[in-house]
């Protein structure tokens, strides 16, 4: 699955944002090609396919005086012409309302998702509430927000799913404080939460209950030409079971977008914790390190060149993954909201059984996109938007 998604993002899913009064953007990608190893396990596997897919993305909102709504909605799958490959499939839907203006505020969201793949079942229901009021220069905030969760996944003991999914609740409480400039933020804010599985004990006996707190320390800037954001926590976590280890780990986010003439630089790096089936290891710390470089050649001709390398640690055990990937791409605009592109994508990588594992993607593309109002208006329809899990 990390392959696959690190793959997704040098080849470069098309994304939207809602603009405001009564906006809509679209698009639809139609994609073909080879993947040498589809399931990026040891050797040969279950040998190369030739693949479809698809992958579609809308958001639609509206914006008045005092209030906002809007939707954003995006799916994609694969099939494989392999029949030993399983097929991807992806969705997600964002549902947003905002009532306030720049003073005092209240929002809503609602985040839904979906991903089946060959070695993740996963499902997510999420809903916030985010209370925000500024003093000046001064912003205060507080986020709420209840969670319903499902995770399957294979493992290196099994080499398959779970009999049944683990299922979660979490709930979260999030405080926070900021300085606001005109072009700069910079804040502090503490993640509490906590999360209750439904079943007692696991397919291995343990209990997975734990209650975490997380303090941050972050700031953005923005102007023009460039885009900055860094995040530092101290994730501190307390787990029911004595099998676990409690976990004191400082985690981190950053990333940086700067355009120099008709050059993009997109320069991301983070460490997470993550959710985990794996019998004998409470949580995952994630960590990846993306760069990506375009080059607007001419107004119809953008190249592109990316390599991402991410590590995945399994906290109480001695088990770890790594992922490097690298690719180039070139895209046209034919005009008329239509693009095509041709990528090629190496990963490599050793598999949390310790064995080396590798892939060649080769695919071409054709992408839709449709705005009928056309508009630059206001991107708040949906901002500050939930991250979801990778």
């Amino acid at each position: 699955m990390l392959k696959k998604w690190v793959s997704a993002a040098i080849i470069g899913v098309v994304a939207c944002s809602a603009h405001a009064e009564d906006d809509f953007v679209a698009s639809l990608r139609l994609r073909g090609g080879y993947d040498t190893n589809p399931q990026f396990s040891t050797g040969s596997g279950i040998g190369g396919s030739a693949f479809i897919g698809t992958d579609t993305a809308l958001a639609a909102g509206t914006k008045e005086k005092d209030y906002s709504y809007g939707v954003a909605a995006e799916a994609s799958t694969t099939q494989y012409a392999n029949p030993l490959a399983v097929p991807a499939l992806a969705g997600k839907v964002v549902l947003r309302g905002t009532y306030g203006g720049d003073d005092a505020s209240i929002a809503a969201t609602t985040t839904i998702t979906d991903t089946n793949t060959y070695n993740l079942r996963s499902s997510d229901f999420v809903q916030s509430v985010k209370g925000e009021a500024k003093f000046g220069s001064v912003k205060v905030f507080t986020t709420v927000e209840g969670a319903r969760s499902s995770l399957n996944q294979t493992n290196a003991i099994f080499q398959d799913f779970l009999p049944n999914p683990q299922v979660y609740l979490r709930g979260t409480l999030i405080p926070g404080v900021a300085y606001v400039a005109d072009r700069f933020e910079v804040g502090a804010s503490v993640n509490l939460s906590v999360r209750r599985y439904q079943k007692e004990l696991d397919d291995f006996g343990y209990r997975r209950d734990n209650e975490r707190v997380q303090p941050f320390l972050f700031a953005k800037y923005q102007d023009k030409d460039i885009t900055v954001f860094g995040s530092l926590s101290q994730l501190y976590a307390t787990f029911h079971d004595v099998d676990f280890t409690n976990v004191n780990t400082t985690l981190f986010d950053a990333s940086l977008s700067w355009r120099i003439a008709a050059f993009t630089i997109d320069l991301a790096a983070y460490r997470r914790a993550g959710e985990t089936t794996f019998p004998i290891s409470p949580i995952t710390i994630d960590t990846a390190y993306t760069a990506k470089g375009s080059w607007l050649v001419e107004p119809q001709l953008t190249l592109t060149a990316a390599i991402g390398y991410a590590t995945t640690d399994y906290l109480d055990s001695r088990f770890s993954a790594q992922t490097l990937t690298y690719g180039i791409g070139a895209s046209h605009d034919l005009g008329n909201g239509y693009t095509i592109g041709l990528d090629l994508t190496r990963a490599q990588g050793t598999l949390i059984s310790g064995e080396k594992a590798s892939a060649f993607v080769i695919s071409s593309s054709l992408t839709k996109k449709f705005s009928p109002f056309a508009k630059d208006g206001a991107k708040d329809v949906l901002k500050d938007k939930p991250v979801t899990k990778s």
